[in-house]
Parts: C-alpha cells; structure tokens; sequence
C-alpha cells in the first residue's frame, strides 16, 4: 500500500466529508425552523386561545345570570328544628364544607345556617350537616333542591330590619340606582361599592355595622349592573370608567348632609373607590375606607387565575410566559392598559386610614395584593388575615370579628 492510499483511508473522501455537513446542518436548521414555528403555534394559539377565555371571564358584560344566578346544586336531605342536611356530589359546592354562615336559596324558601355538626364523603357524594339558625317562607322537604349564597341575606336592608330608600343618582352615563340607608345625625356617609358581577345585596353584610356605628350608609349599583346603563365599550373596565360612578354617589351623599365619606370597596369596589380617590376632584371627602378581598392590582388577579388553570388537551399548567402573551392579547383585543389597573402604584398618595380583610383561602384574588398594600402603607393600613375564608367571605368566617373590627375602625375615624 502506498503512502496516499494510505493518507485517503485514514481522512476519508473530503467530498463525501462535506456532503456529510451540509446534510447535518441542513437537519439542525430545519429541526429549528419547526421548534421556533411551535413555539410561536403554541404561544400565538395559544394565547389568542386564553385571551379569549380573559375576555369572556373578565372583561364581556353578561347579566343574563343576575336575576336567576341559583345553581341549585345541592339536595336537602333531611331536615329538623335545629338542623339541616345537604348533598352535593363530592367538590361540587365549595361552601358546603367551609367554616361559617351561609344563606341558602330554596324554592319557596330563604334559610340561615352554621356550624358543620357531619360531614361524610361517599359513592362520590359530600353529605353535610349544618345548624339551622333561621328560616322564612316554606320549610324544605328532603328532595328539595337548595343553593348556598354567600351574600348571606336575599333581598335589601329591609331583611335587617333597617329602614331605607331607594334612589337614583347621576353618572356620566345616566342614573343608576342605590339604597339610602339612614342612621343617626352623622355628616359621614358610607359608599359601599360591590364586586364585578356582583350585586347591591353583596354589601348588606356589612351594613348592620355601618348602622350600629352611627353612620349613614349608600350601597350603589354600578354601570354594567342588570337594568342599570351600560359602558360604552360593552366592557367592564376594573376601575378606569366606574370611578365616575363612585363619584356621581358621593355628589348624592354630599348634597343630602354628608361632609365627609368612607369608601367600602368590596373585591373589584375596591378598585373603582380607589380610582376616584386618584381621580376625582372629591377625594378631599374621603377620611377612611374599608376593602375586603380588594381586586386592586387586576394583573396580578389574573396571573393568579391562570396559574390555577392547566392548557386543554395537554393538561399541564399554564405557564406564566403564556399568560403574559395572553394578557398582551387582550390588551389589544379590549383596550386596555394593565399598568394603569395596579392602584397600589399609587399608594403613596393614599391620606386616609384603610381597614382590609382578606381570606387565606381566597381562590380568586390573592392575598399577597392586600399584603403588597400593607407593606407600601403600613401607616395608614390594617390587614386582617381571616383563615380559611374565600373570596369576600371574611364576614361569613366570624361575622362577630368582622363586625367589631367594622364598628370600631369607623368610630376611631368619625
């Protein structure tokens, strides 16, 4: 063998070297082309997929449930004068098996109750036993259907044995609709303001405090409410339209005696009061407020809901790169602006006290945006930690707590 038969043994065919590369490089781009086109499948699809989701959760009105909003999911299944038993099938009701005070909407029928006294899982089925602390109208039958409401009471003040008014006052966008609920002579006026997708009767809970400190109080509803106007957008808007409702309620509260107003936000209310604080040429009237479960850094309610949620037909968790592209989506989509809903940017402008409640066990608004407030104001906040309790049913939990902890922060701030 000579010594270039002997060279092209040990080195190869150079061509075929070459060839060899290009084939492989030609390979790895391809194989990058199709992982960058995924990529971009999965988070364009997919984001365009959850952003949907965001809008028809979040941000489209839909009041078709206001009026019928019972599920009726639960079955009564026995009954006494001290008692009542309920089945659900297992997971199905959240408040069967939390701590506390609930109403229950039965056909023909309003029910109070409290303490768990059984509970038993089986063939996939909760059956729970709770006291019966009340009841009005006809006494359910087992086989009666049932459905819990943490609002607690079923219709206006009058279910507290409270005297009220019903008014109208002026929003930029026409009238809307409030109870006027008087109390002693005192020159300031509670404006309790509810949740989005809530009604006026979610703030009843907190009105025999406001009540028993001496105060006037005004539970409003807000634009996009059932039989109330509009946004113009067709949207809710967390804040930046609402807080001209807040402000055309506290006009009314000042122009029937009030000087001053404390704010009562209830999960997204505490947004919208906290948007006219910022915004309106009335803020001066506020001395104090009072959030419980406040939705008032809406992006970061939202990563929290995502988080909880898993992609379709893959089943794994929705990361957080996905959400971020979803809420840059929707952005787009619904014309708005995440920066501008994070009120507690703005905190440094707060003057007055503020009194939060918040549930441990809160699934939709997490309890490290009442803790965030906190920590930018400890001066003017008090955060009240209520274990175990869900998305504004701090009151529920220990309706004795909540209430002395009400009465005594507004006569503190009279």
């Amino acid at each position: 063998m000579d010594d270039a038969q002997s060279a092209q043994r040990t080195t190869g065919n150079p061509s075929h070297q070459t060839d060899q590369t290009v084939r492989r490089r030609r390979i790895v781009r391809r194989s990058a082309i199709a992982v960058v086109g995924l990529v971009v499948l999965f988070y364009g699809a997919g984001g365009w997929y959850f952003s949907t989701e965001l809008g028809n959760d979040a941000f489209v009105v839909d009041n078709s449930e206001d009026d019928a909003d019972e599920d009726f999911n639960l079955e009564v299944v026995a009954i006494d004068d001290a008692s009542i038993a309920f089945r659900s099938a297992e997971g199905d009701d959240a408040d069967l098996l939390a701590d506390g005070v609930f109403g229950v909407d039965v056909p023909n029928g309003w029910l109070h109750v409290g303490e768990i006294r059984n509970a038993a899982t089986e063939a996939g089925f909760d059956t729970v036993t709770r006291s019966l602390d009340s009841s009005t109208g006809m006494q359910p039958a087992p086989g009666t259907p049932a459905d819990f409401d943490a609002w607690f009471y079923e219709t206006d003040p009058s279910d507290l044995g409270l005297a009220y008014q019903d008014i109208t006052f002026e929003s930029p966008i026409g009238q809307l609709d409030g109870w006027a609920i008087p109390a002693a002579d005192d020159d300031t006026w509670a404006i309790v303001i509810h949740g989005k997708g809530a009604q006026r009767r979610e703030g009843l809970r907190i009105l025999e405090s406001i009540n028993t400190a001496g105060h006037p109080a005004l539970i409003i509803s807000l634009r996009n409410d059932a039989r109330q106007p509009p946004d113009p957008s067709g949207y809710h808007r967390y804040g930046a339209t609402e807080w001209t409702d807040v402000e055309g309620a506290v006009r009314y509260a000042v122009a029937n005696g009030a000087e001053d107003v404390v704010l009562v936000g209830l999960s997204t209310g505490a947004a919208h009061a906290l948007s006219f604080f910022y915004q309106s040429d009335l803020a001066d009237r506020v001395v104090g407020a009072i959030f419980d479960s406040p939705n008032i850094d809406f992006g970061r309610t939202v990563d929290f809901g995502a988080s909880q949620r898993t992609i379709p037909l893959i089943g794994v968790k929705v990361p957080q790169s996905l959400t971020t592209v979803a809420k840059s989506i929707a952005a787009l989509r619904f014309d708005f602006d995440w920066s501008e809903h994070d009120f507690i940017d703005d905190a440094e402008r707060i003057d007055f006290p503020i009194l939060v409640f918040h549930g441990t066990d809160d699934s939709t608004v997490p309890i490290d945006v009442s803790e965030r407030l906190r920590d930018e104001r400890p001066d003017l906040v008090t955060m009240l930690s209520v274990v175990g309790a869900e998305h504004v049913q701090s009151w529920n939990a220990d309706p004795s707590r909540y209430a002395a902890e009400v009465e005594a922060f507004l006569k503190a701030n009279r």
